[in-house]
């Protein structure tokens, strides 16, 4: 009896404690809180390993650039829908090549500012480019539509383990030409942890995307197509509703096919692994 008695009170925890596990899970409404009249500065930091083949010739280097973006709160409407103003403070970029090895400062990036208006989710309504970039090269438009990118949060609350998905198709022009890219992301709330200081929601994310499109150098046109993977974790505080830290990684198969004085296929492999962190001081 006392055996019988001690399965039956098993039993009984078992179910109190998975009770108390389903009813702990908590929902979460995802939102940026921009506050009106802010400025919030970004650190982003990215190295690649670049391999890339020309006249039957296996080249390889790295690239490792680190800028800070500014992104200053302009207005909030009554929609709730936030227009933030986007420039550069800094940009270094040191490349490592078995030609030469080089820093750079991309003193003609810097301040330039695009304005884009993104909704609480932080989908994009609309963008503009407020100052223009010279002589702009590949750190183009394209350099100023990427550092105004947010991560697009959930419509509807969501609970630990459920996913969500981003599909997005972009136009960028870049030396004279566009570039159509498409990307496909996923995303899963993952958790809780603490990171920088801040109660954060984990998000892992995988995505894939394509990139087809022309641009033109000294004369030559230059075709692209390529395909890529990435998968990272984003730390969001939802208090706060804001990215404290973006840590990705991304892989791309590229080739440019060059027509013109002269022609060739250029392949090229590129492995990167880059962190956006929230600077607070």
């Amino acid at each position: 009896m006392n055996k019988f008695y001690s399965r039956i009170s098993l039993i009984v925890i078992a179910m109190l404690l998975s009770a108390s596990i389903i009813f702990a899970q908590e929902s979460y409404k995802l939102e940026y809180k921009f506050q009106k009249g802010k400025t919030y500065r970004f650190s982003h930091i990215s190295n690649s390993n670049i391999t890339q083949e020309m006249m039957g010739k296996e080249m390889k280097m790295t690239n490792a650039s680190d800028m800070t973006i500014r992104v200053a709160v302009d207005d909030l409407t009554k929609e709730g829908n936030i227009a933030l103003i986007v420039s550069i403070d800094s940009a270094k970029n040191t490349t490592k090549s078995p030609m030469m090895d080089t820093t750079m400062i991309l003193n003609n990036i810097i301040g330039k500012r695009t304005k884009i208006t993104v909704s609480k989710i932080g989908a994009i309504l609309s963008r503009e480019v407020i100052d223009t970039i010279k002589n702009e090269g590949m750190m183009g438009s394209g350099s100023q539509r990427g550092m105004a990118q947010l991560t697009l949060l959930p419509e509807k609350e969501v609970k630990v383990g459920e996913k969500w998905n981003s599909t997005t198709i972009d136009t960028i022009e870049s030396m004279g030409g566009k570039i159509i890219h498409t990307s496909n992301v996923k995303y899963t709330l993952s958790g809780k942890e603490k990171k920088q200081n801040h109660d954060c929601l984990k998000i892992d994310y995988t995505g894939t995307s394509s990139d087809t499109g022309k641009m033109m150098m000294n004369g030559m046109e230059l075709f692209v197509e390529g395909s890529g993977k990435s998968k990272g974790i984003i730390y969001f505080d939802p208090k706060l509703g804001m990215t404290i830290v973006d840590e990705s990684t991304t892989d791309n198969e590229q080739t440019m096919a060059i027509t013109g004085q002269q022609n060739m296929t250029i392949p090229m492999s590129v492995t990167s692994k880059s962190t956006k962190t929230l600077l607070e001081k």
